[in-house]
């Protein structure tokens, strides 16, 4: 892996659960629990698993949107969870998020070129026509008329509100993107543009990508390395081409097995299904979280929890890893 940009170390976050809704008053919901994970430079990392297993708490934890209940992330070697101000607003400048919903993140009040100014504005970089000029640079950047500025986002389309999301998180040129399911909202074919955009982007830019997403197909062709959570736990961590060829955990196999693959003659091969429901966060099983659903289990997976081990330059939390 290239120079470490971001490294996570015993990082936990933990909710207060409610009567009613997470069970019992006084529970917590394990979200993310104990993870190490490093993040290259100009690397994309990508995030996968079900939904509820940490993914966007994770990726929110590793530019500070929240804080956690335990554990440290260092960006450059510097613990964000103590920096000073002046040193919070360097980082903020940094990273950066785009988010899932192109409709919902998006002041509908505002018209693009105030979506896209607003950080600019917010640390005070710049303002009159020397906005104008770089939201115009930054419109252009991502395959937008710079003629569009005057516009509320209400007239545009998903895919061309995306970009604006994606111009307003490049404004103050950060090193770190959280893509936060970036494309699960938008049609198929506005997909690839996005993608090839974010590549294209990441060439030109330099860009760090932690990419989290359900699609396994976008995955594979976005990351370099993929990380498998499964109830607040990662599972996996390899390259991108050695999880989806060989993988090592029995969760990781399942997931490969659900993509369908677009080839008629292997419509009728046989796929197994995974049996049972998914553990509650909030008093997840002894030993192994995975145990209960998984057929290769033994005596020990319920009794002692896996470590993350490493196989030839690959983490695997199993113990009976699959080959």
């Amino acid at each position: 892996m290239a120079e470490t940009l971001v490294t996570s170390n015993g990082l936990k976050k933990y909710f207060a659960g409610s009567a009613g809704w997470f069970g019992k008053s006084g529970d917590v919901v394990r979200a993310v629990d104990n993870i190490n994970i490093a993040i290259g430079k100009n690397e994309t990392l990508a995030l996968v698993g079900e939904s509820g297993c940490g993914k966007s708490t994770l990726g929110r934890l590793l530019i500070n949107l929240l804080e956690p209940t335990e554990g440290e992330v260092y960006f450059k070697r510097q613990n964000i969870y103590k920096l000073n101000p002046a040193e919070r607003t360097a980082f903020r400048k940094q990273v950066q998020i785009i988010f899932q919903d192109p409709y919902a993140s998006l002041n509908p009040r505002m018209k693009v070129r105030s979506i896209i100014g607003e950080p600019l504005e917010t640390h005070s970089l710049a303002q009159g026509k020397e906005m104008d000029s770089r939201v115009g640079e930054l419109m252009n950047l991502v395959g937008l008329e710079k003629g569009y500025m005057t516009r509320y986002p209400h007239q545009f389309s998903g895919g061309q509100r995306q970009r604006i999301g994606i111009a307003r998180a490049l404004a103050l040129n950060p090193e770190l993107l959280i893509c936060d399911e970036p494309v699960s909202a938008l049609d198929v074919s506005i997909q690839s543009q996005i993608l090839n955009l974010l590549k294209d982007l990441q060439q030109q830019l330099g860009l760090t990508y932690l990419f989290i997403s359900h699609n396994l197909s976008v995955v594979r062709y976005m990351a370099n390395r993929v990380c498998v959570m499964f109830l607040g736990k990662v599972v996996e961590l390899g390259s991108c081409k050695a999880v989806f060829d060989q993988p090592l955990h029995p969760y990781t196999q399942f997931l490969m097995m659900a993509v369908p693959l677009p080839n008629p003659k292997l419509r009728n091969r046989e796929k197994r299904i995974l049996e049972g429901d998914v553990p509650s966060p909030i008093n997840p099983p002894p030993g192994c979280r995975f145990h209960t659903r998984c057929p290769y289990a033994k005596g020990i997976c319920a009794a002692e929890e896996p470590e993350l081990a490493d196989f030839g330059g690959r983490q695997c939390a199993c113990h009976f890893p699959l080959g």
